[in-house]
């Protein structure tokens, strides 16, 4: 195995030259890792669209330029920290999360010691975050966290493994959250059939729920419809264009109750709140698109028939763990547009293309 005076001084990159250009190619030092960090060799590494709104600019706080991009990062351990003693090894196939290195002293980090076993970057007030603030995945070598780095099934592909560090982390947790309680054999709708959506119907399926894809696009429910495993194609594909039709649909599946969980994979105000009115009593609401302006849900279905609208962050360690068993066992797995490293400056041409279906994925190496 690769030791640390074996590896290389320098490495590929693409990186942010300039707001709303093309990613500039070219070479940087290999990464400095701290005492109890891992360096990664990428193998591979995807392109999601809160890429596109950080090569944009968009966020509150930018991506710096000169950052490398990609949080979706898969490949395998090179090297580890002097002060790290845990599982992971040199050469371990691993999927890199892109929150990392908490602080362990702010509100955040002492609520989650307080309520679980470890430290959760997701809500550390000083936390990284690779491919956003801090460099990531579109480098031959990137520095991650052992507490959110997940060893990967020798059945998973690199390629397949990238989207599951945030598409599939983002919509596994939300799917974990809103099914609390809710029985194998139950109806669990998801709504917006894109890079989450398409994952959200596989697991929910791989879990033992019934599920209906909804999506107002052809090429939505053309991706659910033809699902590469039968047995994790979804039992309903609905276009809910016309509502009322969609809804008598749905309710005539469900025997009149609804579903006991609805994930909305789109930022779309309206799908949001037509999505409340297909749950049943007690149903939940998962919520994973931001829309660009406030909305207001309607009360009185939430009040009456006693819902909960549930928020969900990119997925935990441990999730992502579950995450991956499920992902070994069913055969859970994305449609992609795989590209080598010298095409990444034409990558969002590739993404904004109307006939693009799925996730894109640089192969670093193989």
């Amino acid at each position: 195995m690769a030791s640390q005076h074996e590896l290389p001084t320098r490495m590929r990159a693409a990186y942010i030259a300039e707001y709303n250009k093309p990613y500039a190619l070219g070479e940087r030092l290999l990464p400095i890792i701290r005492d109890n960090e891992l360096l990664v060799r990428v193998h591979a590494a995807g392109f999601c669209h809160s890429d596109l709104q950080a090569l944009l600019g968009e966020f509150t706080k930018p991506a710096p330029i000169g950052l490398i991009p990609s949080h979706e990062i898969a490949g395998t351990i090179a090297s580890v920290g002097p002060d790290y003693h845990g599982h992971l090894q040199v050469g371990d196939r691993v999927g890199v999360l892109n929150f990392k290195n908490s602080c362990g002293s702010c509100v955040g980090c002492n609520l989650s010691k307080r309520t679980g076993n470890n430290l959760d970057p997701r809500f550390c007030d000083a936390r990284e975050t690779a491919g956003f603030l801090h460099d990531g995945g579109f480098a031959d070598y990137v520095a991650a966290d052992p507490e959110t780095t997940v060893k990967l099934p020798d059945s998973v592909s690199f390629a397949q493994a990238a989207p599951l560090m945030c598409a599939g982390a983002t919509v596994w947790g939300s799917l974990e959250q809103a099914t609390v309680g809710v029985a194998p054999g139950e109806f669990v709708a998801i709504i917006g059939i894109g890079g989450l959506g398409h994952l959200g119907l596989q697991y929910a399926k791989a879990l033992g729920y019934r599920t209906i894809a909804v999506d107002t696009r052809e090429a939505g429910r053309k991706l659910a419809e033809n699902m590469k495993n039968e047995d994790l194609e979804p039992d309903l594909v609905v276009d809910p264009s016309d509502q009322e039709a969609a809804s008598k649909t749905i309710y005539e599946l469900t025997r009149g109750e609804g579903v006991a969980a609805a994930i909305v994979c789109t930022a779309s105000i309206e799908a949001n709140r037509w999505a409340l009115s297909l749950l049943r009593i007690r149903g939940t609401l998962g919520l994973l698109g931001l829309p660009q302006t406030p909305w207001q849900f309607d009360a009185a279905p939430i009040v009456f028939r006693e819902l909960s609208i549930k928020g969900s962050y990119v997925c935990g360690r441990e999730a992502a763990e579950r995450m991956m068993k499920v992902v070994e066992k069913h055969g859970v797995i994305s449609h992609l547009t795989i590209i080598p490293f010298e095409r990444i400056p034409e990558i969002v041409k590739i993404y904004e293309n109307s006939s693009f279906q799925g996730r894109i994925v640089v192969k670093m190496s193989d």
